[in-house]
């Protein structure tokens, strides 16, 4: 039985001085053998950050799907790693002017598999089957340094993978909206998305979720705010 999916994402850009561009990058491949989802988070104090956002998503959809679930997850973290700063180092010699967090969640459709892959603070929440099986948001450490693609600590995706056996949902969200929601609550809000965006029509269900996040998600911080919201449907 072939597995639908169904997805809303938005992004809205922090309340900050006009000069400066919403820095949050979202990304979504799909095909009869993938679904990947991306999201990245550029650093607001780097020039050049939302480029490197871009870049990031785009290499991690290119890997994905050149990588053979045979082989150890470590492999995939280098050759993202790797593709992100030979493309960056193609178009300038300053690295920490493209600083990004990212986060990705890759479904192998005909293997039942999903990989969740993890740099930074972009949130990630994964149920699969009816049961929560991954939820992370990562916090700066304390010397207050992002960890991200560019800082110069050599630092690695963190990664797991799982099997499905009928059934997924999952979200993906920058930190200006991850640091306003609670955890105990991550499970309800997939509930209520899955519920109320069915219901809409398919092509108004991004504007929709776009007056969600204007309206009720900006009491704590002035950061970009990006999300994205997947479910799997049988037809």
């Amino acid at each position: 039985m072939e597995l639908k999916t169904t997805i809303i994402q938005a992004s809205i850009r922090g309340d900050k001085h006009e000069a400066i561009p919403n820095q949050d990058y979202l990304d979504v491949f799909e095909n009869d053998e993938f679904l990947i989802t991306t999201v990245s988070d550029g650093l607001g104090s780097s020039k050049n950050s939302l480029e490197g956002a871009q870049i990031a998503c785009k290499s991690v959809i290119d890997e994905i799907q050149n990588f053979q679930l045979s082989s150890e997850l470590q492999f995939l973290n280098n050759k993202i790693k790797e593709r992100w700063k030979k493309e960056i180092e193609s178009i300038s010699n300053s690295i920490s002017d493209y600083r990004t967090t990212n986060s990705f969640i890759a479904v192998f459709k005909k293997e039942k598999k999903i990989i969740v892959g993890q740099i930074g603070d972009v949130l990630v929440s994964l149920r699969m089957d009816g049961l929560f099986r991954y939820l992370e948001s990562t916090s700066k450490d304390f010397s207050n340094e992002t960890v991200c693609l560019g800082s110069g600590r050599d630092e690695n995706f963190k990664l797991a993978l799982f099997e499905f056996g009928f059934s997924f949902d999952f979200l993906i969200a920058t930190d200006g909206i991850a640091d306003e929601l609670q955890t105990g609550k991550i499970e309800t809000l997939h509930d209520y998305f899955k519920n109320k965006f069915q219901n809409i029509e398919e092509s108004r269900r991004n504007d929709a979720l776009k007056c969600d996040l204007e309206e009720f998600l900006t009491e704590k911080n002035n950061d970009d705010k990006s999300m994205i919201f997947i479910w799997s449907n049988k037809n």
